[in-house]
């Protein structure tokens, strides 16, 4: 009997040791890529507040982010600076895309959607796609978190990962961070909150109320002369022709080999501006920007009151890093 009682209790131990080292090791990534499914399924709605912190061209910049999400494809994205005020609002309706600068009483409406691989900053079902959709990515689980680094496309000359860690519990966005080919990181998003309780009218989504954020007088910035903007990063083999500078509007001209590049910068008119045909919404960092389709193509961007256009025959991904580098440029 005494023999039965002790097997008993080494059977019972052991049977506690096996729950324990299995309850230690916690989710595997098939569960919680089969959990993330489910989120995304049932994310109708939400409201995200966060901080992005940008490094580039030896610049730290942040920026206050706040999203709202409605289904099935409304959103409204706020973009502050670090003071707090508003500088630009990405806004999703059944009338397009909107970008919104309020203080310059400006804005861009097209018709389109986010390029590929691009508003994981800043739309979670975008980031849940992402990993579910990625061929190469890696698993890791620490205390009370789960992280996924997605390797980005090769093509893509400025940023070679996307890191992505999440609630263990909720799975819920904690960090969203991307790395340039180096494995610097370039930029971090830190979720304070994340709501999909929250709820949204139809007029929330209006691009006017977006407007009406910004202060009643133009501030002085967005007409005194600001020179002379050029990139500090061009590709291999490319350098500046041209540059002309007259009636507010500077015109440069840039070749490489055969193909040209022509950057326009001038004060933007205070009226909203529809592009035709269909364009790509692409994100600099804290800054949105429009892509037109087409073998040549135009970027169009607002930073510190101006308006900039490119047009070329690059690739967006180049595009956006030739326009990333003149964020640390000053007027010459």
């Amino acid at each position: 009997m005494a023999m039965r009682r002790i097997r008993a209790a080494l059977w019972t131990a052991m049977c506690v040791l096996l729950l324990t080292a299995v309850a230690g090791c916690g989710r595997t990534e098939g569960s919680v890529l089969n959990d993330l499914r489910n989120l995304r399924d049932s994310l109708k709605h939400y409201r995200s507040v966060a901080v992005m912190n940008v490094k580039t061209q030896g610049l730290e910049q942040v920026y206050h982010i706040e999203t709202w999400y409605q289904e099935p494809n409304y959103y409204r994205i706020q973009l502050a600076d670090s003071r707090g005020q508003v500088q630009q609002v990405v806004i999703r309706n059944d009338q397009g895309i909107y970008i919104v600068s309020p203080p310059l009483k400006k804005s861009f409406r097209f018709n389109g959607d986010w390029a590929d691989n691009q508003g994981h900053l800043y739309l979670f079902g975008s980031v849940i796609d992402r990993i579910l959709q990625s061929p190469n990515r890696t698993y890791t689980r620490e205390k009370g978190t789960v992280t996924f680094d997605l390797t980005m496309k090769p093509d893509n000359p400025l940023i070679g990962k996307q890191r992505v860690i999440l609630d263990d519990r909720t799975l819920y966005p904690k960090q969203i961070a991307f790395f340039d080919r180096q494995n610097h990181e370039l930029v971090t998003v830190q979720f304070q909150q994340f709501d999909p309780g929250a709820t949204f009218k139809a007029s929330d989504f209006d691009p006017q109320q977006a407007l009406a954020l910004g202060p009643k007088d133009e501030p002085t910035w967005a007409s005194e002369p600001f020179g002379v903007i050029e990139p500090t990063w061009l590709p291999q083999g490319w350098s500046r022709t041209d540059v002309q500078d007259s009636g507010g509007t500077v015109i440069l001209r840039y070749r490489g080999g055969a193909e040209g590049l022509t950057l326009t910068e001038a004060h933007p008119v205070r009226t909203e501006t529809a592009l035709p045909g269909r364009a790509e919404l692409w994100d600099l960092f804290g800054v949105p920007a429009v892509v037109t389709e087409g073998n040549v193509r135009t970027m169009y961007w607002t930073r510190d009151g101006v308006q900039f256009a490119m047009t070329g025959a690059l690739s967006p991904e180049y595009m956006a890093r030739i326009a990333i580098s003149t964020f640390g440029a000053s007027g010459k």
